[in-house]
């Protein structure tokens, strides 16, 4: 794709006039990332360093019963705590400037930083590369684990593989793959599925737009519309429907026909301290007239409680 070129003829009115040049920078790229969104506004977890990242989990209860009288009471040791275990995931975006275009975007004539501009842009191509991840299904070990797998019921999650007995128990999700059409008797269904007897339930849906405007339809006569827990996702944009106090949200980065709920008081985005969104440089280019620089976040998804997660596919509107 060109850029657009200008071919004006440079007349006495060009010679003298400057072109009306708006002062700002409007995105013409990215999408929504409503996930990154409430991960990074209340979901953010900094830790300092460590070779990779502990979550402690209950799988299952200590010894007990009923009993009369004096007992007996059972004195058996059994174990009910483990840990998941995730390794660092590293996202980059670089930014290489000759050093000619920085001295012209320099004083007065400046209308723009461009420094500031390619950060700026170095920033929000790292969120929505988080963004797309957080969907995927686990296969690229270097990117950040997304949810496909965390909420699966298949595979291994946190170095658990998922299965028969009490530890795969405590990591797997609930899978739906039947599909159809999206239905409100359907969603309520998929929420009760990941309850723990209505007092822990998913309290963020994620799905796609196409899916979001079907369920959008469907709610008008009763509005079920703007969730009041779902702030932090208004402040930045988003619409959310309320269904059973879960905020339905549409991000862009959900793949066609998927559906997720989350209970995201169990979901943290952990960030290492002093990477989040790090600018590393500038460095002169050897032998080039030239600087380079990268911005780094070091991070990772950690969904504590899985069995309080859902994702079904297949959907249509």
């Amino acid at each position: 794709m060109a850029l657009p070129q200008d071919t004006r003829y440079i007349n006495d009115v060009l010679t003298f006039t400057r072109d009306a040049i708006r002062p700002d920078l409007i995105d013409g790229f990215f999408n929504s990332n409503a996930l990154f969104a409430r991960l990074y506004s209340r979901g953010k977890v900094v830790i300092q360093g460590g070779d990779e990242i502990h979550q402690a989990i209950m799988y299952d209860k200590v010894p007990g019963g009923w009993y009369t009288g004096l007992g007996p009471f059972s004195t058996t040791t059994k174990e009910t705590n483990t840990k998941i275990r995730f390794t660092w995931k590293q996202a980059y975006r670089e930014i290489t400037l000759p050093g000619i275009d920085v001295f012209k975007n320099s004083g007065p004539h400046k209308i723009f930083d461009l420094v500031a501009s390619k950060v700026t842009n170095a920033r929000m191509s790292i969120a929505d590369d988080v963004g797309t991840e957080l969907y995927n299904d686990g296969t690229d070990a270097t990117k950040i684990t997304g949810l496909r797998l965390a909420t699966s019921n298949t595979g291994t999650y946190g170095g658990i593989a998922r299965g028969a007995g009490a530890i795969a128990d405590a990591v797997e999700g609930n899978v739906d793959t039947t599909g159809g059409a999206i239905t409100l008797p359907m969603i309520n269904e998929f929420q009760g599925t990941a309850s723990a007897g209505g007092a822990e339930k998913p309290d963020l849906l994620l799905t796609t737009r196409a899916l979001w405007d079907a369920v959008w339809a469907r709610v008008q006569p009763k509005q079920y519309y703007q969730n009041p827990t779902a702030q932090d996702l208004a402040n930045v944009g988003f619409d959310a429907i309320n269904i059973n106090g879960a905020a339905l949200v549409a991000d862009s980065h959900c793949p066609s026909g998927f559906m997720f709920g989350l209970n995201t008081k169990y979901v943290e985005f952990v960030i290492g301290e002093g990477y989040d969104f790090y600018i590393r440089g500038p460095f002169p280019l050897h032998n080039q007239d030239g600087f380079t620089s990268q911005v780094i976040l070091y991070c990772e998804m950690v969904l504590q409680a899985p069995r309080l997660t859902f994702q079904s596919s297949g959907l249509t509107a």
